[in-house]
């Protein structure tokens, strides 16, 4: 059984990026929590649009921080380079199709609602990789 995505069998340095990236991801449902209770006192189809915007933004990035950081074995730089454009191409197809999935489905869907949360998301992991990796700081 492979544990190296749990935490176990993981150098030290892999660990800590590991609980950093689920920290920033339990933030971001946070956040898309947040603004999904807040605009359901607009109305209830401005409230599910942005938690379904939020969640189009957290499933793929999750889905790529475990593939790379459960991929902890990998010793060579080549494997770790094309392990990262493998997860990342595979990230961007899963966004694709979620995306398409939610138009064909969901109706009715206010797309300001969905798109603002979506990139509001993509600003705060930007923001909370800056923040939580101290050593960028010093740059």
């Amino acid at each position: 059984m492979n544990t190296a995505g749990l935490g176990l069998g993981q150098s030290k340095q892999n660990q800590q990026l590991s609980r950093s990236q689920l920290q920033v991801h339990l933030l971001q449902l946070a956040l898309t929590s947040a603004i999904s209770l807040l605009l359901m006192l607009k109305d209830f189809t401005s409230a599910y649009s942005a938690f379904i915007g939020g969640l189009l933004y957290i499933i793929p990035a999750a889905w790529f921080s475990l593939r790379v950081l459960a991929k902890g074995q990998l010793r060579s730089p080549k494997q770790i380079l094309a392990n990262v454009y493998t997860s990342e191409v595979g990230k961007v197809l899963l966004a694709i199709a979620l995306f398409s999935l939610t138009f064909a489905w969901v109706s009715p869907l206010n797309g300001f609602a969905l798109f603002t949360t979506y990139i509001l998301l993509q600003l705060s992991g930007w923001y909370l990789q800056l923040k939580m990796n101290n050593r960028f700081q010093k740059l």
